[in-house]
């Protein structure tokens, strides 16, 4: 289980004093005690009767931190011109205060915080938000068959799904609305349309501002003409940030169909994400060549 530390990444220890010290040293035992590689702890402020470190990593392991005190001063005692004193303690804010606590204690809240997080991912895993997307369905040009259709299956396999409203064309505000359904809970979001490659086409590649490594399997491919053709073809999207599922789908509503049917089923399954993309990418390449032979794309 890891714990975000946020912006309070920076402990401190009091009654200790140094004499010529190896400061690259002191840093490396600091992260040797907490579970950490040796260049993701340095040291930040040295002062009488006080040392600071700060740790250059967000997300941590909760049982390195939980009741370290003992052993980060241990270790510490042990390098050259190193002097913690009688009252040499451990402080800092946030999540990194715990490295203080009795070790004892630190194995009930071990237990509790995976407890809480169990059922955490338990409530996130089954909340879905679906969003459309394109400026033709915020002008009412279409209506949007997608998003009902595909809340519905959800809700039939057990998810409790949620409208999220409509996307612009535009990567950045489409990511920060996909990001802020992340940040509500939801554990699994789905898109549809933008996945073309058209100029104004953007799910896939907001997907991909959240996942740099998503899985972006393409359906077919073109030769871009940068008429109507800005990139290589289309493609959905399979991602993941912390607990929840980034999902692009087509925008047509035979393909969103089919598209959501697989992803339910490839979850349902719990494959991997890279099995999940192909899974759903597989199906709509097949229904491309079953309907679309005789097109200017062709295939992957």
């Amino acid at each position: 289980m890891e714990w975000d530390l946020l912006e309070k990444t920076t402990f401190w220890i009091v009654d200790i004093d140094l004499a010529d010290a190896n400061l690259t040293e002191v840093a490396s035992a600091a992260a040797g005690a907490l579970g950490l590689p040796e260049d993701k702890v340095i040291v930040v402020d040295v002062r009488p009767g006080l040392v600071a470190f700060d740790i250059l990593q967000r997300k941590v392991r909760a049982d390195s931190v939980v009741g370290r005190e003992k052993e980060i001063l241990r270790r510490l005692s042990e390098l050259p011109g190193v002097m913690p004193g009688p009252e040499a303690a451990v402080h800092s804010e946030g999540v990194l205060g715990l490295i203080a606590i009795d070790p004892r204690e630190g194995e009930r809240v071990l237990k509790e915080s995976a407890r809480m997080a169990e059922d955490i991912a338990r409530a996130v895993v089954r909340r879905a938000m679906v969003f459309a997307t394109g400026a033709e369905v915020i002008a009412g040009k279409i209506e949007d068959t997608n998003s009902p259709y595909i809340m519905k299956q959800l809700e039939s396999a057990g998810y409790k799904a949620r409208f999220g409203g409509i996307l612009e064309d535009d990567a950045e505000s489409a990511a920060v609305r996909l990001e802020g359904a992340v940040q509500k809970g939801y554990g699994l979001i789905v898109t549809t349309g933008g996945v073309g490659a058209e100029d104004k086409d953007f799910s896939v590649e907001a997907i991909l501002r959240l996942d740099a490594d998503a899985h972006t399997p393409w359906i077919l491919k073109f030769k871009p003409d940068y008429h109507r053709h800005h990139k290589e073809g289309v493609r959905i999207a399979v991602g993941r940030t912390g607990l929840s599922y980034l999902v692009a789908l087509p925008g047509p509503h035979e393909e969103a169909k089919l598209g959501c049917d697989r992803l339910i089923a490839g979850l349902r399954d719990e494959m991997d994400d890279a099995s999940l993309a192909e899974h759903i990418a597989g199906a709509l390449r097949e229904r491309w060549r079953k309907t679309n032979s005789g097109g200017h794309g062709h295939g992957v």
